[in-house]
């Protein structure tokens, strides 16, 4: 990195080294680089930067292909192209800075006008659920039908019908509706923040009773496996998904055998115009694919009781899912080189 800091993002809270951070940073360096990039992100701290996983992970990947680096914040900062060989937008912590989206689309033009690449857009991206849907509606993906609503009275859509709040995830907010009397029901009840979006319930349900959620990572054109959920119930995730055999059984196979249908998962992503992003998608009784969600900041939990839900619903050991953890980062820092030498 250009700027010297002086914290330690080893370190955890109470001051003692943090071993899963020093495992993931310190495995192999591949080949040494010359490419120099500007992380565009809403801090330019390095203590804040690193408070998110994913600070942490994109660090790491970076200082193991030896990539030179630096944060802008592009509300502070006068664009200079000097010294740098790409533009990396960073979204983690945009929500806390609601100027950031504006000021990072700025930045991205005058880094085209500058004949720098830029790796992982954010322009036009709000980040919010029914954003993806009708993006992946109107570019063929097959997904749910959604509608901002603001009352019973809007839904337009057919039920059943999930009721959400548009600006969230993690599961939170979300209630499945099977008619207008269920949705009127749940609408008139004081809910914070308020319920805006319905989306059409498709149900997926599978072998065994099963509820499934893949979740794969896309960067740039490489599709990289992270898990298969599997539930009971019709809200899928992390937090309630099945700890048995079989969903360590379909995880493993997941992880070794890699998602089948790569390309097409990939092609969502690139409908989103996304280089770096999570996508949730789920599997018909036929076969065929139904696209949830796309997650432009998402988390990997390292450590804590998400990552132990992760290791026991896939089976992992510690080190096999810190190697999940550098993939991730180390296909973000090749992301880089390949724009950055003009081999994408």
């Amino acid at each position: 990195m250009f700027d010297s800091h002086r914290e330690n993002p080893f370190l955890a809270q109470n001051g003692e080294s943090n071993w899963l951070w020093q495992h993931i940073a310190n495995q192999p360096r591949p080949r040494p680089t010359h490419a120099r990039v500007m992380i565009v992100n809403p801090y330019e701290d390095l203590q804040y930067f690193s408070r998110s996983h994913m600070g942490k992970v994109l660090m790491w990947g970076l200082k193991r292909k030896k990539i030179d680096w630096i944060l802008r914040n592009p509300a502070r900062w006068r664009f200079n192209p000097n010294r740098f060989d790409a533009v990396l937008c960073w979204p983690y912590g945009f929500r806390q800075n609601p100027d950031f989206l504006q000021n990072c689309f700025a930045f991205e033009v005058l880094a085209r006008d500058s004949g720098l690449p830029v790796i992982n857009s954010l322009a036009g991206c709000d980040l919010r659920h029914a954003w993806c849907l009708r993006l992946w509606k109107a570019g063929g993906i097959e997904c749910a039908d959604c509608q901002p609503i603001s009352g019973w009275r809007d839904i337009r859509v057919n039920f059943p019908v999930i009721l959400r709040t548009d600006d969230l995830h993690l599961g939170l907010n979300m209630h499945l509706v099977r008619d207008v009397k269920e949705a009127r029901s749940i609408l008139r009840k004081e809910i914070t923040p308020p319920l805006d979006l319905a989306v059409e319930f498709i149900d997926t349900k599978g072998a065994g009773g099963y509820y499934r959620k893949w979740r794969s990572h896309v960067i740039g054109n490489a599709v990289i496996p992270r898990q298969v959920q599997l539930s009971k119930n019709w809200k899928v995730n992390l937090d309630g998904a099945q700890r048995c055999a079989k969903s360590v059984e379909e995880n493993r196979s997941f992880l070794s055998d890699g998602e089948p249908q790569a390309e097409l998962v990939a092609l969502a992503a690139r409908v989103l115009n996304a280089d770096i992003i999570a996508l949730d998608y789920s599997k018909k009784k036929d076969g065929s694919y139904i696209f949830w969600e796309g997650n432009r900041n998402f988390d990997l939990s390292v450590g804590g009781h998400m990552w132990s839900q992760f290791r026991s619903t896939t089976g992992l050991s510690d080190e096999e899912s810190v190697e999940t953890v550098r993939m991730i980062g180390d296909a973000i820092a090749d992301l880089i080189i390949e724009r950055a030498q003009g081999l994408y």
